[in-house]
């Protein structure tokens, strides 16, 4: 659920793609796509009474397999980015419709503002406000592996009864770390653009316009997870 450290660049000569080039309608056709599977998956998964603890513990483990398999193996994001797509909407369904319950609304505001922030990153990004280069992509690196090691960190300290409230309570400290948070996401989506606008200019086969995709919309779920907690707090606070 969270973003994972997943390899945001890759190169045809790594692994077997087949077909004609990449395309940007091609790779925003597959990212619609796959987002609407999350959508349509997390739907059905509240309507069949699914949408339990449990379906998100199981699929949310899953969906991090399948990240882990697709970063060695990017020929595979074809078969696997629909069904990351499903896994995820299944693991969403219950965390989004607990939020939603206890306050009501915070959930299309969760979702209209992560593709407000993705839109106007993508924009900036198109106007050449933002450039991509290795000192970027290095420091980027460096703040998403600081989060993934207090991610780490936080779940393997709990399991001996060590727990840190004040980055869950909604205090000031709380809100400025889940800040943070979103600005590494946020830094990362201009990482998925560049690999975008690389795998375009370069002519990279079709079949990585899956990889592509999957690496975008791993960005969007941990994005609007992100926010959903942000907005939680902040509605705490009322």
């Amino acid at each position: 659920m969270k973003n994972p450290m997943l390899a945001k660049v890759g190169s045809a000569s790594e692994s077997v793609f087949s077909g004609e080039a990449a395309t940007y309608s091609g790779i925003a056709a597959k990212s619609i796509g796959l987002v609407l599977i999350v959508a349509a998956s997390a739907v059905v998964t509240w309507m069949t009474g699914y949408a339990t603890p449990t379906t998100t513990m199981v699929t949310a483990v899953m969906a991090l397999v399948t990240v882990l398999v697709v970063s060695f193996k990017p020929g595979l994001a074809g078969l696997l980015a629909p069904l990351y797509a499903i896994l995820e909407g299944m693991c969403l369904a219950c965390i989004s419709v607990t939020v939603e319950i206890l306050y009501p609304g915070i959930l299309i505001n969760a979702v209209m503002l992560t593709f407000g922030i993705a839109i106007a990153a993508g924009l900036i990004y198109s106007r050449g406000l933002v450039t991509v280069d290795a000192k970027f992509m290095r420091l980027t690196m460096i703040a998403l592996t600081g989060v993934v090691i207090t991610y780490v960190a936080e779940i393997v300290l709990g399991f001996f009864g060590i727990h840190f409230p004040m980055l869950h309570d909604g205090g000031i400290v709380a809100i400025a770390v889940e800040l943070v948070i979103i600005g590494v996401a946020t830094l990362c989506l201009f990482m998925d653009y560049e690999l975008i606008s690389r795998s375009v200019r370069e002519g990279m086969p079709k079949d990585f316009e899956w990889y592509c995709a999957f690496s975008l919309l791993i960005t969007l779920i941990w994005l609007y997870v992100e926010i959903l907690d942000l907005l939680r707090m902040l509605s705490g606070r009322d």
